[in-house]
């Protein structure tokens, strides 16, 4: 009897749970702490991340144009890559030949890039990149000079997109850059499409019937 009172405690006859449910919760609360630590650290980096994707963006466009820029082994992904198909949406909101024939080739060279040759060196990348930033500046500057001033503001959800999607690059994490990729492709496309209708259709821009 006085053997068995040396070996177990009053807590452990109390709740003899007790100490494995705390030894259980102490990893998920450094995890949840080094979580949130993460988290702060990005968001702190942020503005420096900005800058250095705009460089290398701007190298991958002149000197470097056959790179894709994934650190992935392997991002061959239909969602990622045949969304680009949305890009020719716009095509349907346009009476300007020369608008369609912008828009088919830039659905034509994002497909390419982002699905056919995603894993491999090849200037369709480089091209991609150039129409891509030419597109979305062009439509900045459309918007802007001839719609409301704050409509300018919708570039940021794609914009967003975008940006999350190279946050998933640093991070190698291919099945979040998959996400943000498809939406950068969703966003981009249809605030394209509804812009250019809007612009060419209810705004007349370009028109020379209403100049």
């Amino acid at each position: 009897g006085n053997r068995a009172s040396l070996t177990t405690s009053p807590l452990s006859k109390s709740n003899p749970s007790r100490g494995l449910a705390m030894a259980e919760l102490r990893p998920r609360a450094a995890a949840t702490r080094i979580g949130r630590a993460d988290s702060k650290m990005l968001a702190s980096e942020a503005p420096a991340d900005l800058i250095s994707g705009v460089k290398k963006h701007i190298i991958n466009m002149t000197m470097d144009m056959k790179t894709s820029g994934l650190p992935f082994e392997d991002a061959q992904n239909v969602w990622s890559g045949m969304s680009g198909c949305l890009y020719a949406l716009p095509m349907l909101c346009t009476p300007y030949n020369w608008e369609r024939f912008l828009w088919l080739l830039q659905a034509f060279l994002s497909v390419s890039a982002d699905y056919f040759y995603v894993n491999d060196l090849h200037i369709v990348h480089g091209l991609d990149r150039i129409f891509a930033t030419y597109n979305t500046i062009r439509m900045i500057l459309l918007v802007g000079s001839n719609l409301p001033i704050w409509t300018v503001s919708f570039a940021l959800l794609p914009l967003a997109m975008y940006y999350n999607g190279a946050l998933a690059k640093k991070t190698n994490r291919v099945d979040r850059w998959i996400f943000f990729h498809t939406l950068w492709h969703l966003f981009g496309g249809v605030l394209c499409a509804f812009f250019t209708y809007m612009l060419r259709y209810v705004y007349h821009v370009g028109d020379p019937a209403y100049s």
